[in-house]
């Protein structure tokens, strides 16, 4: 048998909601002008409903939240489907290793996903003060200028988000590009580290844009900003968070994937396997259908069969996923398959006997992503690899493939 796996994967991003709840926790940075409200009547001019609250002491920290008493009970008060995280401006900044944001972040994230697991956590990347921040600046030489302490609250904030798998909301990356572009427009207050009106819309901005992954460019909700200044506003919002979907971890919604966990193949059958505890539907184009999480197709032909995989998880995001085999079925494929073993006798190694050199060997993972190619010269070959189901194909120069999957431990 020739077995040939081709993988190109769609990733579908959320959907908008009926209603959309967010909570934010933070501190001044959150409540000043109302950032919560500002995005509630944003989002209504967009014909999207959100409701909102909040809980933020002002100069309060992630780590002084995850054991106050009223954010604890405002984030057990309802199933959000945002949860709006904020560390204190200065410390979001700072060098994880001399600061508590990653024990807040982690601790607020728990009790985010024990309160309700289709929540998505979203980590609020505030920006740099205005001319640094004098307070830190001895200490660390990188908070004396606006552009060091920017720095660090974008790498502190994406690492989080990747950590605790989580958005991005890239307020402080949207100031920068407007402090660059539009140095007239005043985004701080007077004190140089709070937002001004226009600060608090641009967030906003980037808010609306983050929680629906969709343009805020044709708002009518201006605040208290002029129109010319909103739209510049909204425009930047849009495509600093559009244009970087991966960078601020909105790809798949809580790892959302149709990909496959694993698979199993025999002579004239396939089984793949996905854990997920959703709703499956794989469709292949020789008009086989299964709703299971590890379904079994037989081919009695040889041809290209296409299978495509739709997994709808429990929080209702949807992915999905698209196979291409190409399946030759023959009596002298089948003598010359015979004729190689492939298997994993020791930890760790694949073991080839029975090569008739000459060929390449491919190794895949479960979602068919190349892992390594190795030139078989002879008829024994061992190779060191991680551990896990590996998918294998070994071709010649005529193109002939034989192919199937190995456990190693």
């Amino acid at each position: 048998m020739r077995y040939k796996l081709l993988l190109s994967v769609l990733l579908v991003g959320p959907i908008h909601a009926q209603q959309t709840s967010v909570l934010f926790i933070g501190n001044s940075y959150t409540y000043v002008n109302d950032l919560p409200n500002t995005l509630r009547q944003l989002a209504l001019s967009l014909d999207d409903t959100m409701t909102v609250a909040s809980s933020a002491p002002g100069g309060y920290t992630l780590f002084q939240h995850s054991t106050y008493a009223p954010t604890i009970a405002a984030i057990e008060s309802q199933d959000w489907d945002f949860v709006v995280l904020q560390e204190q401006s200065q410390l979001g900044a700072l060098p994880f290793d001399v600061t508590t944001t990653e024990l807040g972040a982690s601790a607020l994230v728990q009790r985010i996903e024990d309160n309700h697991e289709c929540t998505y956590p979203v980590f609020y990347m505030t920006w740099g003060r205005q001319d640094g921040d004098a307070q830190n600046c001895a200490s660390f030489p990188f908070m004396c200028t606006y552009d060091g302490m920017q720095q660090g609250l974008r790498t502190n904030y994406i690492a989080l988000a990747e950590w605790n798998d989580s958005y991005t909301a890239p307020v402080g990356a949207a100031w920068k590009a407007v402090r660059d572009a539009h140095p007239t427009i005043s985004l701080y207050d007077a004190d140089g580290s709070h937002p001004s009106p226009a600060g608090t819309y641009l967030a906003a901005c980037v808010f609306y844009c983050t929680l629906y992954q969709e343009s805020c460019a044709g708002a009518t909700f201006n605040g208290s900003i002029d129109a010319g200044t909103a739209a510049i506003l909204r425009s930047i919002a849009s495509s600093t968070v559009l244009d970087e979907p991966l960078t601020w971890n909105l790809d798949v919604p809580n790892g959302t994937s149709a990909l496959l966990d694993g698979a199993s193949v025999g002579w004239n059958w396939i089984t793949l396997i996905h854990n997920g505890e959703g709703e499956h539907l794989w469709v292949c184009s020789d008009g086989q259908t299964s709703t299971s999480s590890t379904p079994t197709f037989t081919f009695d032909e040889s041809a290209t069969y296409i299978i495509t995989h739709t997994y709808n998880d429990p929080c209702g995001n949807t992915d999905t996923v698209t196979l291409t085999f190409n399946i030759v079925l023959g009596v002298d494929e089948l003598a010359a398959a015979t004729q190689t073993k492939v298997f994993s006798g020791l930890p760790g190694v694949i073991e080839i006997q029975g090569a008739r050199g000459g060929e390449t060997l491919t190794l895949c993972d479960a979602q068919g992503r190349v892992l390594q190619q190795e030139r078989l010269t002879g008829t024994m070959h061992r190779f060191i690899c991680g551990a896990g189901l590996h998918l294998w194909r070994i071709s010649d120069e005529h193109g002939n493939l034989r192919s199937g999957a190995v456990v190693v431990r």
